[in-house]
């Protein structure tokens, strides 16, 4: 795969040992599906199809009679841990449209149980912030009353996990 942003591209076929590489637009690498031009179309189309298929998987069993209990515990297991996999990585980046499709089945989850997700990004930052080694944790600066937000300069940037995990820690306070 090939990233690359000109209008007009033209590249050399890669070779390797007289082996010509193949060029894709979509890699797919540890779940998640790049693009050529860096976009998530495909990553939240795969991650809906399987959202939708696991919440069928999971109202056919509260049709057979499972009890809420099991399904709020699937329904966390199955469908919110695929939402949340590599969140900050990818949701930043996505349109709106993508997000508001994505937000349907979040909704369903506070329509479910009543807890917003929220509640999860709290649980996820405590783990970051409880551990000297996470990559992350090197950016919760505390202050005595409150965790100060690095300096934010692209819109990206502001919507992302970490202010948003910020400001959910400031308010806990």
């Amino acid at each position: 795969m090939i990233v690359d942003f000109r209008r007009v591209q033209s590249h050399e076929p890669i070779m390797i040992e007289d082996n010509s590489l193949e060029v894709v637009s979509e890699f797919k690498y540890l779940g998640i599906t790049f693009g050529d031009k860096l976009n998530w179309n495909t990553q939240v189309d795969n991650m809906v199809s399987k959202v939708e298929q696991r919440l069928y998987c999971i109202s056919r069993l509260a049709g057979f009679g499972l009890d809420f209990d099991r399904q709020l515990w699937l329904f966390r297991t199955m469908v919110l841990s695929l939402i949340m996999y590599c969140g900050p990585v990818w949701l930043s980046s996505c349109g709106k449209d993508q997000v508001d499709h994505l937000n349907r089945y979040c909704r369903k989850y506070i329509e479910i149980t009543g807890e917003c997700i929220d509640h999860e990004i709290l649980v996820h930052t405590t783990r970051i912030t409880a551990s000297c080694g996470h990559p992350l944790s090197h950016y919760y600066h505390r202050t005595r009353r409150h965790y100060i937000l690095p300096r934010m300069r692209t819109e990206r940037f502001r919507n992302s996990f970490l202010p948003r995990s910020i400001k959910l820690l400031n308010v806990d306070l």
